[in-house]
């Protein structure tokens, strides 16, 4: 079936959080996924992460966290920062994670040079986990080029471009037109949604209304 959940559970609608509940734990009774977006930009502690697992674990053992790679690695040492990989790859086996996303630089263009550097990033982190890269303005042929070699998934916006094909898809969405994170999708974009998504695609919802977009688009998929 469809995975369907949001990035992140911290602002969670206090009317959605039982008592007794930690918010993360009263997330996990509403969705099945959680991308874990905040380690983008700083590392929680290992131990944190184990907590976290903890929780849902009590909820529902069959919750799925995805992580999303720093910008060390990213976007600062453009692949290169074995160091703080090892530590977001210790953060992703506390949570139980098979997903990593990795976002590139806009400057990251599709090279020969720097799809070398991603070819030998992988090479060293090795078959762990299943990669879903963002990467903007690559353009299709260049996607359907090189993301299949690199053993790579192409994350997209069905609002903003089409998919490449591939063994499964992860969708994220963020909003549409100029109002983007602060957009709420309309029944007719989440119908949308429907007609595209397989059993085995991922969508994650990243705006201000996320948790409500998101619980609309469940009903809608049952």
């Amino acid at each position: 079936m469809t995975k369907a959940g949001c990035s992140g559970w911290a602002y969670l609608p206090k009317k959605y959080v039982k008592p007794g509940e930690s918010r993360l734990q009263s997330y996990a009774r509403i969705f099945k996924l959680a991308e874990v977006n905040s380690t983008f930009y700083q590392l929680p502690k290992t131990s944190t992460a184990k907590g976290w697992r903890k929780e849902v674990d009590e909820i529902n053992p069959e919750f799925e966290f995805t992580v999303k790679v720093p910008k060390l690695v990213t976007h600062v040492s453009h692949f290169t920062d074995m160091k703080t990989w090892e530590k977001i790859k210790d953060i992703a086996n506390a949570l139980r994670a098979n997903i990593m996303l990795i976002r590139t630089p806009k400057t990251f263009e599709a090279n020969t040079k720097n799809i070398k550097k991603l070819g030998d990033f992988f090479k060293a982190v090795g078959s762990e986990f299943q990669f879903v890269i963002e990467s903007d303005g690559w353009g299709k042929e260049t996607l359907e080029k090189h993301l299949p070699n690199l053993g790579l998934i192409h994350a997209v916006d069905i609002f903003k471009e089409t998919p490449i094909k591939q063994k499964f898809n992860y969708f994220r969405l963020q909003g549409i037109g100029d109002s983007m994170y602060r957009y709420r999708f309309k029944d007719e974009d989440l119908e949308k949604v429907q007609k595209i998504v397989s059993k085995k695609d991922y969508v994650l919802f990243n705006n201000i209304f996320m948790y409500d977009d998101c619980m609309r688009f469940l009903e809608l998929m049952k």
